[in-house]
């Protein structure tokens, strides 16, 4: 559906991007990540058509992106709400500046309000509304024109917990119908509606990462223990080069080559070192992440 090729930007002769290369299949959400300063929101930028580029293509469909912004709908980092308009009032001044008909605008107001769960509130001002409510109605702006393609740019940050989950589940009932390129700092947060993540870095892509690549490390154990005083006994036991308390009873324990599981279970048996549970450490989304984006 997106297909970008090698595409470059420099602001005030900084390198911005370089040389980006991404494809994103209809129907996918997408992540991307990447520490301050990667050029995440540059490249979303683009994809809008807000800022120019001076090489590289970017096609919607084989089409150059820029005569698709129908089919295109943008949250950006600050939404411009006025605080005295009332969340009605919004979405019919973004409506006709987004080119939607008006005798269909009426309508798509109701039905995005109802939505994003604004309906009961559509006669609020903005100032009344809290700052879950306020992302609500920035989504409810950016779907108004009822696009294929949603960008999102940072739609979780500054947000309370209740914030972020209200949030959340209202960009998993927008993924069954609609292609999603979200940028986060919040991985935790995206890690249950992101299909994949696409890492940035000094505004290249160095990886990326699929939610069915979170493989075990066989060089390192989560374990559990009965009595945790026991972890130092282990020592006799495990070669290892690193422990890590996790909690008060779970310990990360990693070695110098990989752990024979069945044969720490024996041992931990033979010298009656009771084990509640014990395992290869699964790696996470964060661990990934770091990995790729840490400076060497």
């Amino acid at each position: 559906m997106i297909t970008i090729h090698n595409l470059h930007k420099t602001i005030d002769k900084q390198k911005i991007l370089s040389g980006i290369h991404l494809s994103i299949k209809e129907n996918e959400c997408v992540g991307l990540i990447g520490p301050n300063g990667a050029g995440k929101t540059t490249l979303l930028k683009c994809l809008m058509g807000i800022l120019s580029y001076e090489s590289g293509d970017v096609l919607f469909d084989t089409q150059p992106i820029e005569t698709c912004k129908k089919h295109i709908g943008y949250l950006s980092q600050y939404t411009d709400f006025k605080a005295w308009m009332t969340c009605k009032e919004s979405l019919l001044f973004f409506g006709k500046l987004s080119g939607v008909k008006k005798e269909t605008l009426e309508n798509r107001i109701q039905e995005t309000l109802k939505e994003v769960g604004l309906y009961e509130k559509q006669h609020f001002k903005v100032e009344q509304l809290s700052g879950g409510m306020k992302q609500r109605l920035g989504i409810a702006q950016a779907i108004l024109h009822n696009p294929r393609f949603l960008i999102l740019d940072e739609p979780v940050a500054s947000l309370d917990p209740i914030g972020r989950s209200e949030i959340r589940k209202l960009i998993m009932h927008l993924k069954q119908r609609m292609t999603i390129l979200l940028s986060t700092h919040i991985l935790h947060d995206t890690n249950y509606i992101c299909d994949r993540y696409i890492v940035m870095k000094n505004g290249q892509i160095i990886g990326n990462i699929n939610q069915g690549d979170q493989p075990f490390d066989s060089k390192q154990l989560l374990v559990k223990l009965k009595d945790p005083a026991q972890i130092n006994e282990t020592r006799e036991y495990l070669e290892f080069v690193c422990l890590e308390e996790l909690t008060q009873d779970t310990f990360l324990v990693t070695g110098a080559e990989a752990f024979d599981l069945k044969k720490v279970i024996t041992a931990f048996s033979f010298n009656k070192i009771e084990v509640i549970s014990i395992g290869f450490y699964e790696k996470g989304l964060e661990d990934m992440f770091l990995e790729l984006a840490a400076d060497i």
